[in-house]
């Protein structure tokens, strides 16, 4: 135990960077998925170099998708961060729970970021295809994220994910890296140190042992 205390700040730093950059590794993974999936709505271009998309189903379902995939992605990076700090805290004897919680929520943030301007990015030629239709044409639109607030979805179905886990491990006690409270046992009792300390039976002596006078 005194020899793993040492090296604990490094070997924290060290896991929390392979979990902050496998999740967003899956961020960029999953960019091109949203991509592909998310539909596109037909718009129509006006003078102002503006478009006017109506109330199509499809402009909602290009964020849809979004939300959708990256909160299905919190599920997975929530529960497999989680698994992998308590597969290490049990190798290792050392708690991991913090670092695998903040470098997790950092690398679900970036990785969701990451799938918004990645997807952005890669239909750029329909953004470009716009940009060349004459105004009243009508043209597919480019892939766009109107609604930010929807790049918390991937951070937070990913605490939610860590923290159900960690109070399910909480009740069941198998913290690995947590010490266990310090049980004091109770001194042994006096009846057991070879009869001494016996207490007198009542009512004097018993018949028989008393001894004879002189």
């Amino acid at each position: 135990m005194a020899g793993l205390s040492g090296t604990g700040p490094v070997r924290g730093l060290v896991v929390g960077a392979a979990l902050f950059g496998g999740t967003v590794l899956l961020g960029v993974l999953l960019a091109p998925l949203w991509w592909w999936l998310a539909p596109r709505p037909e718009v129509v271009v006006l003078p102002d170099g503006g478009v006017f998309t109506g109330a199509s189903e499809d402009v909602f379902a290009g964020e849809g998708y979004f939300v959708v995939i990256t909160a299905l992605a919190g599920l997975v990076t929530g529960y497999a961060t989680y698994m992998v700090q308590f597969s290490l805290a049990r190798r290792r004897f050392q708690d991991l729970r913090t670092v695998g919680l903040v470098a997790g929520t950092l690398g679900a943030a970036a990785a969701s970021v990451l799938v918004w301007r990645i997807g952005v990015a890669l239909d750029g030629p329909a953004r470009e295809a716009m940009l060349a239709t004459d105004p009243g044409g009508t043209v597919v639109a480019a892939l766009q994220l109107q609604a930010t607030a929807f790049l918390v979805a991937w951070p937070f179905v990913h605490v939610l994910q860590y923290g159900l886990l960690d109070a399910f491990s909480l009740m069941r006690a198998d913290q690995p890296g947590v010490p266990e409270p310090v049980r004091v046992l109770a001194p042994p009792s006096e009846a057991s140190e070879g009869g001494e300390g016996r207490a007198p039976r009542p009512g004097g002596p018993h018949p028989g042992e008393a001894g004879t006078s002189g």
